[in-house]
């Protein structure tokens, strides 16, 4: 096949396939659950640039990118470079929401309170090092125009090849700590040691999109070092594709548990065993205030067991110093379980 179609068929692919889990998730969060986040929104938002970056590289493919330097004509070289332009910045746009999306998923999933400041730690990281990256990227020749015409008189360019790098390394370290970052709380519920280790692969899924990241240097190896970059360019984009989509697909398997519990209520029923669905021991008394219910005199260590799996369930808890626990939206609050 030639290098340009495979790169397109495998774009294509991978965003289809994110396609079909970011409309799973809307439906499970807009319709089913009625309450969207930031999050959501944002991985709609990266999903956006994703499709850009596919219809980038198919217009790259149609222009020539993939044949051989010496057989393309002048004109063709302007309307690829002009096109790569552009599909660095879909890219790295599009890893920059996917992350601060995911991260956002975290603060709505877990209330500890030294985990949440690491997260927005790592967020304010990714947001600034993301947007330096992407201003970097735009701005790596001056005037932009020289990227793509090099006859412009007194245009000039940073060394290109080692700011792929950085932003090679920079976007696996921040994977990296993407993936490890909820990991000890996770290990530290007390739960179910299957239950435990199902969680943890679910939130562990992030690592897919690490490993992709990785193996994506090499291709941008062979780019940085080819004498006819036309031809061994596309398998980069390739990678590129295939790193942001499989992000977007493990980043929306957490939210997907209440669409798989209309679809497989006998496997995924929401109603809880009993060290889980009684959460509030006989005589704990509790107030309704509109989108609060205030429950006293429950053990920390019950909360523990439960705040994860209600999550979710798209919900949101904090617990007070005094151990109270919060719920917020309004919640129906039976004796033997609660429903969102």
């Amino acid at each position: 096949m030639h290098p340009g179609t495979r790169t397109f068929v495998t774009a294509a692919v991978v965003t289809g396939l994110a396609a079909v889990l970011v409309f799973s998730r809307m439906y499970s969060r807009f319709i089913l659950v009625k309450h969207a986040g930031v999050e959501d929104y944002l991985i709609v938002l990266a999903f956006i640039f994703s499709v850009g970056l596919t219809a980038v590289i198919g217009l790259e493919v149609k222009n020539g990118f993939g044949e051989h330097t010496a057989d393309l004509a002048p004109e063709a070289f302007v309307t690829i470079f002009k096109l790569l332009y552009v599909s660095i910045i879909m890219y790295s746009l599009g890893l920059l929401t996917l992350k601060t999306s995911i991260l956002f998923q975290y603060l709505r999933f877990f209330v500890h309170r030294t985990f949440r400041r690491l997260a927005w730690a790592l967020m304010a990281l990714v947001v600034i090092g993301g947007s330096v990256l992407v201003l970097t990227s735009s701005l790596s020749c001056l005037p932009v125009a020289f990227n793509w015409d090099k006859t412009i008189v007194g245009g000039h360019c940073l060394n290109q090849p080692p700011l792929w790098y950085f932003m090679a390394g920079f976007t696996i370290v921040t994977d990296i700590a993407v993936l490890i970052l909820p990991m000890p709380v996770l290990r530290s519920l007390h739960l179910p040691r299957r239950q435990k280790y199902t969680l943890m692969a679910t939130f562990g899924l992030a690592g897919f999109g690490c490993i992709t990241a990785i193996l994506r240097l090499q291709s941008l190896h062979a780019s940085s070092v080819s004498t006819d970059i036309m031809y061994d360019g596309p398998p980069a984009h390739a990678w590129s594709s295939a790193e942001l989509n499989i992000g977007i697909i493990c980043a929306c398997v957490p939210s997907l548990r209440p669409l798989f519990s209309l679809a497989f209520p006998r496997f995924f029923s929401t109603s809880r065993p009993e060290y889980l669905s009684n959460p509030y021991p006989p005589g704990a008394s509790y107030q309704r205030n509109d989108s609060t219910v205030e429950l006293s005199r429950v053990a920390k260590t019950q909360y523990e067991t439960t705040a994860v799996r209600s999550q979710l369930d798209n919900t949101s808890t904090e617990v007070d110093d005094d151990k109270a626990i919060h719920i917020k939206q309004n919640w129906s609050v039976t004796e033997n379980h609660i429903s969102a």
